[in-house]
């Protein structure tokens, strides 16, 4: 008959093992990354199926959950998440290093054009012909943030839930100028009545789009990169992006 006091042993034996055991050599089975946008919006609509796909040469089920800029940031740098689906390139300095623990996957997703929109034409060259407007942007981009702080005093900044509210407020008057993504924004604007007086001045600059990686599957940002690598030579990147550019938006 065996020593019960000996089984117990054996069992917090094994406990402690598979504690201490490095993430890397534990099988993962899915990855979950979070999002700062509906999952119906441009980038995720691209990025979800290049990651699912990257993730799939891998053997690991992908997935996105969208949840408000802030707080997704906060679950995916400090691992509640594995993730974050969609930042710029150079995240970590604009964000000032807030989130550390959050890796780049070093394959870019995309590209996407910033814009102004506005109620009637107004003149844009530089950030200054915004002074004397009051400008809206989606909470939690961060890169927008420093922008517009460079240029216009705090008060003329508004914060808006997402680029659906910003553009809503635009509509009733409460501000004159929203800053949002190009193709996120003919999307809103097509075939939305409320929306038909706002019209596109200008795109802005371009912004390189990269996923970020929780530090604790550091292992995986490497082949995650090289799988997105391998689809851009294959084809399959390329496929899932036309599929996406030329189904209908929003």
């Amino acid at each position: 008959m065996q020593n019960p006091s000996g089984i117990k042993l054996c069992s917090l034996f094994f406990v402690i093992l598979f504690t201490l055991t490095p993430l890397s050599s534990q099988a993962i089975e899915e990855i979950t990354f979070t999002a700062s946008q509906p999952l119906h919006y441009h980038q995720p609509r691209i990025i979800v199926p290049i990651l699912t796909e990257a993730f799939k040469r891998n053997g690991i089920r992908f997935k996105a959950v969208p949840y408000p800029s802030l707080r997704s940031l906060l679950y995916s740098n400090t691992g509640a998440s594995d993730g974050e689906l969609h930042r710029v390139y150079d995240f970590h300095n604009v964000s000032g290093d807030s989130y550390p623990d959050l890796i780049r996957i070093e394959s870019e997703m995309l590209t996407i054009w910033q814009a102004v929109f506005a109620t009637q034409e107004i003149k844009f060259e530089t950030w200054n012909d915004l002074k004397g407007y009051r400008v809206a942007y989606t909470r939690g981009r961060k890169n927008m943030e420093n922008i517009l702080h460079q240029f216009l005093p705090k008060e003329q900044i508004v914060l808006a839930n997402d680029d659906t509210h910003a553009f809503k407020m635009l509509a009733s008057g409460l501000i004159d100028v929203v800053v949002s993504e190009s193709e996120l924004g003919d999307d809103l604007l097509e075939g939305r009545s409320q929306f038909s007086k706002i019209i596109k001045i200008t795109k802005v600059h371009p912004v390189r789009i990269y996923s970020y990686i929780h530090k604790k599957h550091h292992q995986l940002a490497e082949k995650i990169a090289t799988s997105i690598d391998e689809m851009k030579q294959d084809g399959s990147y390329a496929k899932i992006v036309g599929a996406v550019n030329n189904s209908p938006g929003l």
